[in-house]
């Protein structure tokens, strides 16, 4: 019964915490993670745009396929 007590005392605490948060830190936090999201994005296509590119560039070179007669 009195773990059942502390439990709810801090699921309390955390919910009184919780309507006490600034709602500029909340936009903020969800903001920076809107950024973060779209920074991971264009790292990936850059990489898979360079990716691409050498790999193009390489079959070019290291073809084995015959030439044009």
């Amino acid at each position: 019964m009195a773990g059942t007590l502390r439990y709810s005392h801090t699921v309390k605490a955390a919910d009184q915490a919780h309507r006490a948060r600034n709602p500029t830190t909340s936009f903020l936090t969800a903001a920076t993670l809107i950024y973060a999201f779209g920074a991971g994005i264009t790292a990936a296509a850059g990489t898979r745009l360079a990716l691409q590119s050498i790999l193009v560039k390489g079959f070019k070179l290291y073809s084995f396929q015959l030439p044009d007669l």
